[in-house]
């Protein structure tokens, strides 16, 4: 059955209004509101952009058979939800060394859900406690970012002296290396154990949990062009249009690649610039273009760059685009992940991509935002043998989806739900 931990959403603007209520009393104190009056185009009259305000606090959900420790380590600045835009995203401690670059150019709240069973709770802890105390830029760290940590109810940390809730001690003596560095993959928890990945649940915890209206899920190695938040809202004030009660819309960032020791380009001239002299390509252009090419991929290369954002080009997950798997900006409002999706059986993030399609989204292409993965091109697909098993298992899950939304909303054969690795016998 299709459930609400599953991709959701809902459309009417009474129901967005109490749900972002709702959500934020059950995990905040100190409601309040905030409003952004944005002219109608057809009328006089003012449509308003309405979301809860609230004071991050820890707290514990239970979401299927995962314990989560919501902000368990709270970033020093507080949002109202209409004042910035939280960049979301998945990730294990092994990652951690991605939040350094992230802060120093999101600049802005940054939610972080970090998948931690077994004794590798407790290297999730050092990892952060080295983050926020052992680089030039842990203040940005310490003032922005928020963690939330997971792990499977079988799977908990051993207890030591204090309480889960209470354990964390926010030192690290910077002579040491961070965990990241020093233990094995193989010698984690997570692989000794063989369990796998739940990506979509890091992905879902990451996003419900930020504080602002306002939402960029991401993934921990995808680095956002600067100042971005700002010409965002600029842009919110000079095309309302977009942002009518009944829209559907979101906005995606263009997704690249770049050659190992190559710096990340700092503005759209200078990924032109890689572009031509071919140290920049599309995201997975050997391995699947089309899954991250935006439309009108060549001309979005050439129009030269200009102050502030606009929209490029609008388009449909739809006819050529059918297997698109865009990242973009949007609110709560949009559908989840499905999280019976792992991320060793790949294709997870199919579903979102499809739930968008069926309800006939625009996604709206900016002209001056990217993104950039870590340096580093992938030469292949990834199709390990040893996952057999869990690719078949999510291409059944992508096709139950794909069954039970057809049965919601009515058969649309322009909609694709497609995991595009195939299994080698």
């Amino acid at each position: 059955m299709f459930t609400s931990s599953d991709c959701t959403i809902g459309i009417n603007f009474f129901w967005i209004s109490l749900f972002a209520v709702s959500l934020h009393l059950l995990t905040t104190h100190n409601i309040s509101f905030s409003k952004i009056r944005i002219k109608s185009l057809n009328d006089s009259n003012l449509n308003y952009l309405i979301c809860a305000d609230g004071i991050l606090e820890k707290n514990v959900e239970f979401r299927g058979k995962y314990v989560v420790l919501k902000n368990y380590i709270i970033a020093k600045r507080q949002f109202k939800c209409l004042e910035s835009v939280t960049l979301s995203v998945p990730g294990d401690y092994r990652f951690l060394d991605n939040i350094v670059p992230l802060v120093e150019r999101w600049r802005g709240p940054i939610s972080v859900a970090l998948y931690a069973p077994g004794y590798d709770f407790y290297s999730t802890l050092q990892s952060i406690a080295y983050l926020r105390h052992c680089f030039k830029t842990s203040s940005l760290v310490k003032e922005y970012v928020t963690f939330h940590i997971f792990f499977d109810s079988d799977h908990m940390p051993q207890m030591h002296d204090e309480p889960l809730l209470n354990i964390y001690q926010d030192e690290f003596d910077c002579v040491q290396k961070p965990p990241w560095e020093t233990i094995k993959d193989e010698e984690m928890y997570k692989q000794r154990t063989q369990l796998f990945y739940p990506i979509n649940v890091a992905r879902n915890v990451a996003k419900l949990n930020a504080q602002t209206h306002f939402v960029f899920p991401s993934d921990i190695e995808l680095y956002p062009t600067r100042h971005f938040i700002s010409k965002f809202f600029n842009f919110t004030q000079r095309h309302p249009e977009y942002f009518r009660r009944e829209s559907r819309n979101v906005f995606v960032f263009p997704l690249f690649e770049i050659e190992e020791g190559h710096d990340i380009p700092a503005n759209k001239t200078e990924l032109q610039e890689m572009l031509k002299n071919n140290t920049a390509f599309w995201f997975h252009h050997k391995v699947c273009r089309k899954c991250h090419a935006v439309p009108e991929s060549d001309l979005w290369i050439e129009e030269k760059e200009t102050v502030g954002l606009k929209i490029f080009t609008s388009a449909k997950r739809q006819h050529n685009q059918k297997i698109w798997e865009p990242f973009f900006l949007c609110t709560q409002k949009e559908p989840l992940w499905d999280e019976r999706l792992n991320w060793e059986g790949q294709g997870n993030k199919m579903c979102q991509a499809y739930y968008l399609c069926m309800l006939d989204y625009n996604f709206l292409v900016f002209d001056n935002a990217f993104l950039i993965h870590k340096p580093g091109i992938k030469k292949k697909k990834v199709q390990n043998i040893k996952y057999k098993d869990e690719l078949k298992k999510n291409n059944q899950i992508l096709r139950d989806i794909s069954t039970e939304l057809s049965k919601i909303y009515g058969n649309n054969s322009n909609c694709l739900i497609h995991n595009v690795y195939h299994i080698k016998e």
